[in-house]
């Protein structure tokens, strides 16, 4: 036996729809559609993931979309539009070294912060601030004699 930790590995030219619910962390380098369950969740420039996702941790490079649900969220690929992603942190990476990589953010919703935190807020909102007065109006210019 390989003394290498356990992995679940999804290769690129391999198309998966269904659940996938794993113990060991994620690679996805093809298409997975559907729901991801693990405790962490790799997909690399060639991956795209498109479903609901629950994992600990989320390093995305490929293509990402639909409901996402986790603790520390790396990203550095694609958002497509009506993706939703909660989480404690979010790190966006714009370039690295060496190689040209963009980040697309379509129309999508993010969460980020402590779900407590959020919480508390929603049901305690907090107390308006008073507007501040209105600058003073400039006096009306003297109107021309109409003869």
């Amino acid at each position: 036996m390989s003394d290498s930790p356990k992995q679940t590995i999804l290769e690129d030219g391999t198309e998966f729809d269904g659940s996938v619910k794993s113990k060991c962390p994620i690679t996805v380098s093809g298409k997975l559609k559907g729901e991801v369950i693990a405790p962490s969740l790799t997909i690399t420039p060639s991956g795209s993931v498109h479903g609901q996702v629950k994992v600990s941790h989320l390093k995305s490079q490929g293509e990402l979309a639909g409901d996402i649900e986790a603790e520390n969220v790396e990203l550095a690929g694609k958002v497509n539009d009506q993706t939703t992603i909660r989480a404690s942190s979010l790190e966006v990476m714009l370039n690295q070294p060496g190689s040209k990589l963009q980040v697309t953010f379509g129309n999508c919703e993010l969460q980020v912060g402590n779900k407590a935190a959020n919480n508390d807020a929603a049901k305690n909102p907090p107390a308006a601030t008073p507007a501040a007065p209105a600058p003073p109006t400039p006096p009306a210019a003297p109107k021309a004699p109409t003869r």
